[in-house]
């Protein structure tokens, strides 16, 4: 699919999400159904329902009887699968083999390890456990770094930045240049601010303080038009960090959020509109070097792993809530 203008990928998202609807609406929850809309829109893939329903089922029928694909996760597995390989029934074998190996190297059996070797897929099967292994090391370092601040849901991230060329240590150093620079720049410390620190660390060309000075200026251009400036959005912020005319972005940014927001299907989710209003703003983004471009790539699938991880969690909570109400154990 070749790039198109924002207002199109705004209607095919509109699109997809409706088919995914009516599709899903008693098995998966609105926010889920966003997110893998997305997925297609910023992969330039075209979404066919019944291709796509197809792979969810055969992962339905392919996992034990116990495994966390057996519920709603599936879906934005079978959008992963969908949007990054040219077979997604085929590559879903691969898919568990990396996943087995995350596990393997220390990881823990959740839908987390799912969601990372998802990231992986793209990797040649010559290097993948050299980068496994890169992924465990990434994780440990971040975990000796910030303890408190680093579980099992920065495996993603983890998996994520073991794609980066420098080696792991390089890696976990950047990031902690990145969060003490952040910091200093009066941004609050935290797992958001953790994962802001990943995002860009994923571009090496740029100096810590430059870069999170640049952040703190989005931050506050954010603030100026009425956007999203809560610690729960600063990875975005990261995101516009990437470019160079940022008065004229953030007006952009305004023009696609409003939309979004008066839009009937998705008025009244407006945190998950303005995350996607960055999504589709950068994905968009064509007048960019290699460089930065192939950094951009890599940042939106973070932050669409991460989103994945966010709503697994919320969703698992829900769950455990409901279950604890009704008496079970």
């Amino acid at each position: 699919m070749q790039e198109r203008p924002i207002t199109e990928r705004i209607e095919t998202y509109r699109d997809s999400y409706s088919q995914l609807y009516e599709g899903l609406k008693w098995k998966a929850d609105k926010h889920t159904l966003m997110m893998i809309a997305a997925m297609y829109v910023t992969n330039s893939k075209e979404f066919h329902l019944k291709k796509y329903l197809d792979i969810a089922e055969y992962i339905k029928d392919n996992v034990g009887a116990f495994s966390y694909l057996k519920s709603a996760q599936r879906f934005s597995i079978a959008a992963t699968l969908d949007t990054t390989t040219d077979d997604g029934k085929t590559n879903f074998h691969r898919f568990i083999e990396i996943y087995e190996k995350l596990i393997k190297n220390g990881f823990s059996r959740n839908a987390y390890s799912y969601i990372a070797a998802g990231t992986l897929l793209k990797v040649e099967p010559i290097r993948i456990d050299e980068i496994v292994q890169k992924t465990g090391d990434i994780y440990k370092g971040m975990k000796g770094n910030h303890f408190f601040l680093t579980s099992s849901s920065d495996y993603p991230l983890a998996s994520i930045l073991a794609l980066c060329e420098n080696d792991a240590e390089a890696i976990v150093n950047n990031v902690e240049e990145y969060y003490q620079a952040l910091q200093e720049k009066g941004f609050s410390s935290g797992n958001d601010l953790q994962f802001l620190s990943h995002i860009l660390a994923l571009d090496s060309e740029h100096i810590p303080d430059a870069k999170a000075q640049q952040c703190w200026e989005i931050k506050e251009l954010l603030h100026k038009a009425n956007l999203k400036t809560k610690k729960v959005y600063y990875p975005y912020v990261g995101m516009l960090s990437f470019l160079e005319n940022k008065e004229s972005v953030i007006n952009d940014l305004l023009v696609i959020n409003e939309e979004l927001n008066r839009d009937k299907l998705f008025k009244w989710n407006k945190e998950i509109n303005f995350m996607m209003s960055v999504l589709f703003l950068m994905s968009s983004m064509t007048v960019m070097g290699d460089a930065a471009r192939t950094g951009l790539t890599i940042s939106i699938e973070a932050l669409i792993q991460a989103q994945q991880a966010a709503m697994t969690a919320s969703i698992t909570a829900a769950t455990v809530a409901a279950s604890s109400s009704n008496g079970n154990t």
